[in-house]
Parts: structure tokens; sequence; C-alpha cells
């Protein structure tokens, strides 16, 4: 039988009642007493719950949780997915109210950082502490503390104690968390065994409602999604048909802000009057220019005096703002939050280079016919190898047959195209960029594990993910595996001593050029790994973490890779030399374009911060996430600058983002193929504040 979380209070009792002791015997038998016909009732046996872990229809982790009978509940969480993943042994104990009472965990997250985290509550008192935070609160209320460590379960009991609360909670160390019913369904397991689920929506936790699903009882049964699952133990085979309701209810969601949100223009279309136009092939700003959009077209820039506008157009005086063509994430994994936050940031065009295609060709299906809000998408379809160590996909090959299958199937799916991940078998390299540029199709990716990069660009590398991979190119060799965190710890270790000036590098850098070699750095995603300290959040991102929402700004304390010894001095120097490569590439000559593997819409601002950072001018990070990003997808004579007959994709400005990069997060409305979006309207559903 399952236990109630709500009944563990009383199996405590009963648990202290039975097991309180040895008997005592009296001194003196009474007289007249009868034989006890009473039976000792034994103690309680602990209920256990298995759980698997699911990532893309792929077992990656096992969660197993005891009730005991005095009420303690442990859990022992492990993951391994993509080479690393959380560990978590937690032992805690629910107030009466659902809440926590108590709470202990160790172990590591996902990079290997360390878990000691404690809370605790007496009276009307709390206290937490943990290598991220610590605090206490005065509380005359039921509040629910959520940990910072990757523990599932506390998803579900905050779903059990929300219910039990009147559906809200105050949250700790701080906001709050409301929950609403969404739909019920019947699901039978693996091996038989039926049950009757029921679906609710907690907000508060990320930046969208959160889905998680309990039994009739009021216990968790599981939270689910697409990318990431976990179920009771045999009940794998029911995840795709709940991401399939779930996606139905986001659709709803979706829609209504795209119905509430987006602004079409009258047909005449609309005359922005009197910018600032960036020129981002020159590097300028083009002043007191008007700029004419009719459908999802640009039907004319130029200046204001002599502007023609058309008959019945709308016109918006911009009074010297400045407009600046879409921006590009061109290493995106897009998610349900990523619609609004892209185009809030002026982020019009993605390229998703890893995800379930299932999932993606919907996003990219509504965000083009306008039932959702969200960029234009370009799809990579991520082909990966198997093993134990690989990461989770739908699309794996392990031989010619399957390589030649796999860039098939995304090809009949439109994809422009593919990306090769960490396990795949170097051998297939070379066969599988001939079959993606057999049609038509590019080709981009890490170097798998084995292979160094001069060795994929040779094979047909049409671009190379992370700048790790650069260097990796003279640090690892043949036998080192760089399917784990050593891919980031070697580079860690032995960047900050490299010398970029060498020949080797001179000559990897001109085969790089010779073969027009697309770089995407994704310099934020190593920043966080190689510098990011548990607790801290790191320099220079504090604009973008303050306006998120609670929940989500904790996210950014857990830290990157291990930093202890003397790690942090030499990780940092080497963050600094990744830095130097990116400016070396640059003045060399090869592609760079701006990704960011990370927070969508805000990190790109962050990125291109960061290639300034480096050393490039602003004019020269935006013009690589614009007009560079576009010829590097063949797409320049569509899009990718402000010029007659291309597509529409603009922000606005009120700032000099030429002059200081950080501008670019003063984004006032998006305009994604002709219609309009408010930004902070949009930055509002996700519960993320404007600039300050």
């Amino acid at each position: 039988m399952r236990l109630t979380l709500a009944m563990v209070g009383v199996v405590g009792l009963v648990g202290v009642v039975a097991c309180g002791g040895d008997a005592v015997t009296p001194e003196h038998p009474v007289a007249s007493a009868q034989p006890s016909t009473t039976v000792a009732t034994p103690p309680r046996a602990p209920t256990v719950i298995k759980r698997v872990v699911v990532s893309l229809s792929r077992k990656s982790g096992t969660s197993v949780t005891t009730i005991g009978p005095d009420g303690e509940i442990t859990v022992s969480l492990d993951v391994l997915e993509n080479g690393r993943g959380p560990h978590t042994d937690a032992t805690l104990r629910l107030a009466p109210d659902g809440t926590l009472a108590a709470f202990h965990a160790t172990g590591h997250h996902e990079m290997g950082t360390p878990v000691d985290e404690t809370f605790g509550r007496t009276s009307n008192h709390a206290t937490w502490k943990s290598h991220e935070e610590h605090g206490d609160q005065d509380i005359d209320k039921p509040a629910f503390f959520m940990p910072v460590c990757d523990f599932p379960d506390a998803v579900g009991m905050l779903a059990s104690a929300l219910l039990k609360n009147g559906g809200k909670l105050a949250l700790l160390p701080s906001g709050s968390a409301a929950i609403e019913k969404t739909i019920e369904t019947d699901i039978t397991s693996k091996a038989g065994e039926k049950r009757h689920i029921v679906g609710y929506a907690i907000t508060g936790l990320e930046l969208i409602p959160t889905h998680v699903w309990m039994n009739t009882d009021g216990t968790w049964f599981g939270s689910i999604s697409s990318w990431w699952s976990v179920v009771p133990d045999g009940f794998e085979n029911i995840v795709d048909g709940i991401v399939e309701k779930q996606t139905a209810i986001d659709r709803a969601r979706d829609k209504a802000v795209a119905d509430r949100l987006a602004r079409r223009p009258v047909a005449a279309g609309i005359a922005l009057t009197h910018a600032r136009v960036l020129d981002v092939e020159h590097g300028r700003w083009d002043t007191d220019q008007t700029v004419v959009v009719v459908g999802d077209t640009i039907k004319s820039v130029g200046p204001s005096a002599t502007a023609k506008i058309p008959a019945g157009a709308e016109v918006r005086d911009l009074a010297g703002k400045a407009i600046v063509p879409g921006l590009w994430d061109m290493h995106s994994h897009l998610g349900d939050d990523a619609g609004v936050m892209d185009i809030a940031s002026g982020v019009t065009t993605a390229r998703d280079v890893g995800h379930d295609p299932d999932k993606l060709d919907d996003w990219k299906k509504r965000f083009d016919d306008g039932s959702a809000i969200g960029p234009h998408v370009i799809r990579f379809g991520f082909i990966e190898g198997r093993g134990e160590k690989a990461a989770s996909s739908k699309v794996t090959a392990e031989n010619e047959a399957e390589a030649k299958a796999a860039v098939e199937l995304f090809q009949k799916r439109g994809y422009e195209g593919i990306k090769i991940y960490n396990s795949m078998k170097p051998e297939l390299v070379p066969l599988l960029a001939k079959e993606a540029h057999a049609r038509g199709m590019m080709v981009t990716g890490h170097i798998p594990v084995h292979m160094l990069a001069n060795e994929a660009v040779r094979a047909g590398y049409d671009g190379i993910e992370h700048i790790n991979m650069l260097f990796l190119n003279f640090f690892a060799d043949h036998d080192t595996d760089t399917r784990t965190t050593k891919r980031f710890t070697l580079v860690g270790e032995k960047a900050a001593t490299f010398d970029l000036k060498s020949k080797a590098v001179t000559d990897f850098i001109a085969l790089l050029k010779e073969h027009h070699t697309v770089i995407d750095p994704t310099l934020d995603a190593f920043e966080d790994l190689l510098t990011g300290e548990q607790g801290k959040i790191i320099p220079g991102l504090e604009n973008v973490v303050s306006r998120l929402p609670v929940q989500t700004q904790r996210q950014f304390l857990t830290g990157g890779l291990p930093l202890d010894g003397d790690k942090l001095t030499t990780y940092r120097a080497s963050y600094e030399k990744l830095l130097v490569m990116v400016k070396l590439l640059h003045d060399k000559g090869v592609t760079l374009v701006v990704g960011t593997d990370s927070l969508p819409g805000l990190m790109v601002h962050h990125e291109l911060a960061l290639f300034v950072r480096a050393g490039l001018t602003p004019a020269e990070a935006i013009k690589n996430d614009t007009i560079d990003a576009a010829r590097a997808m063949k797409l320049e004579k569509k899009t990718g600058s402000i010029a007659l007959g291309k597509a529409a994709d603009l922000f606005v400005v009120d700032g000099d983002p030429l002059a200081h990069i950080e501008d670019l997060m003063k984004v006032q409305w998006a305009m994604r193929g002709g219609v309009v979006f408010m930004s902070d309207a949009l930055y509002g559903t996700v519960g993320v504040s404007g600039p300050r």
C-alpha cells in the first residue's frame, strides 16, 4: 500500500508505541490475572517507492524513496546523463501541514560540486544552510522550503502540501506557489498495473507552470516532460502519452498569450519614423531614418525627410530610439519558456541544435502560424551514438545504415542540418557529413570521443559547437574519454598556460579559415563551468539574475565544476585564455556566431557582452550575431540586417549598444515577421522584470 504523505505523522505515532523499548515484567504477579490473548503488533515495515529517471525515452537514473514507520523519509537519487549527473541522499520529516519540518541532503550537483544542505523549523522559526545560501526567518503560517539540491520529490511534496493548505503557500527562502488542477487520466504500466492519476500545474517554481502528477490518494506519482521525467519503476511506457496531454495544455496557454499580446499592424503597414537604424555591415548608426514594414517584409528604409509612407499605414515616431536587426541564438535548446523570452529580448531567430524532434517541430509550427510566440527556428537534428555515457537521444547511429537513416529522417522533416554528438563513432563522421551535404544540409557538433577537432573539420564539419572543443584539439588524444566532465576539466587545467602563438595553433586556425568553419563559442557556458562559485552570482550576471523570479535566481548559485584547492585561480586564468582565443579567431577571419546553450533571450545579451570582453567592439559582436549568423545559415538575402526586401525582424532599444553593449537589454518592443510585441508584457508572462 502506498502511504499518503498526510499519514506520516500517524504512522510515526504507531511506530513509537510498537517499538518503544523492551517489555517490563511486573515484580509481583497480579491476582486473578487471566492469560493474555493479545498478540503484539509487529512494527510497520518501511514503504519503499522506486522511481526511474527518463531522459528522451532512455532510463538515465533512479530515485528510491523510503518512508519509515517512525515518519522519517529517505530519498536516494542517482543520475548519469551525458557523462555526468547529480547524486542526492536526503533524510527528512514532514510537518502535520505537509510542509518540510526537517531536511538534510548530501551528495553532489550535476557537475560534481558538493551538496550539504539542511533545513529545520521549530515552532515559528525556520533556518536553512547549504553551500549556496544560508538564512533564517520567523514564520507564522505554513511555508514550504524548496531545496537547492537535485530533489525531484520536493515537487510532489509541495503539491501535496498545497492541496492540503488551500492551494497556496509561501515558499522558503522566498517566493510563493499556487496549484491548480489540469486533467485526469488512466494509465497502465508495462506489467499491466492500472492507475488513475490527476494532473496539476504549480506556479512559482519556474518561468512557466510546473506539471506534476498525483495519485488519487494525494501522493506524488511523478513529474513528466519531453526532456526529463521521474516516474514509478515500470511506468516508463506512459511518458510519451502524458507529454502529449501536457503539450495540449501548454498549447492552449501559449495561444491565449499570443492572442492577447501579438499586435498585427493594419494591412497598409507600419512606418517607424525618426529612428536610428543600425547598419550592421558597417557598424554605424544611420540617423533620422524611417523604416516601412508591410506584412512581414521591410518595404523601405531611408531618411525620414524623404520617406514615402503608404496611405492608411500606422505611424510610430521613435524620437531617436534605435532600431536593431533581430538577434540570433545559434546554440539554443528550446523550452516552453523560450519563445516569449527570446522575442522579449529581441532574439528573432534561434538555431536549435538538440531536442526531441517531435517537440521541436511542434514549436516551429506554432511559432510560424502565430498560435505561440517565438522566434524563427532553424533545426539541426541531434544524432548520437549509444552507450552508458552517451547523451539521451531519440535518433542514434552505430553503423552505416543507421547513420544514413538518421540523416534521411531529418531531411524529410525539412531540417537545415545535423548535429553530431560525443559518442558517435569517428568512422561514421565522414559518412554522416557526406549524406547531409548531399541533401543540402549543414553539419555541426561536438567532437566525438577518440576524434580531434582538426579531423572533424577534414571529415566534413561545417561548424564546431563550444570553444572547449578547439582546445581539446591540443589537450586530448585518441584515448581521452571526452564523454565525461574531462572535456571541461582538461581545458580548465591546461588552457591557462597554453601558447596560442604556437605553430600548432596557427596551423589549426588556418585550417578553420580554409574550410570556412563556423565557430559557436558559447562563452557563457564556460564562464559558469570554469569560474562559477557556489553561493555567488558570477560578476557581470547580476543584471540578468536580478530580473528573474526568486526560485529561478537560485539556480545561478550552484556553481560550475568543483573548485577545490587552487583550481579557482587556475580555471579563471584558463577562462581568460578562452576569451583570448575568441579574439584571435576573429582577428584571423574565422567566422564566429553567438550561441548560449543557456537561459533563452537574456543570455544572448550576456554572450554578446562576453564577446566584447574578449576584445571585439560592440559593432563587431552585433555583426557576428546578425548578418554573420544569417550568412552562416545561407539566409543573408532574406534576413540579418535592416534592408529593403528583408524579413521584418527587428527590435527597438532605448540606448546606444554601439557605445555600451549592455544597452541591448533595454528592449522596448520587438517585431517578428512584422508582428509587434511589447517586451515588458512578454517578460511579465514568465515573471521576469524589465531592465534595471
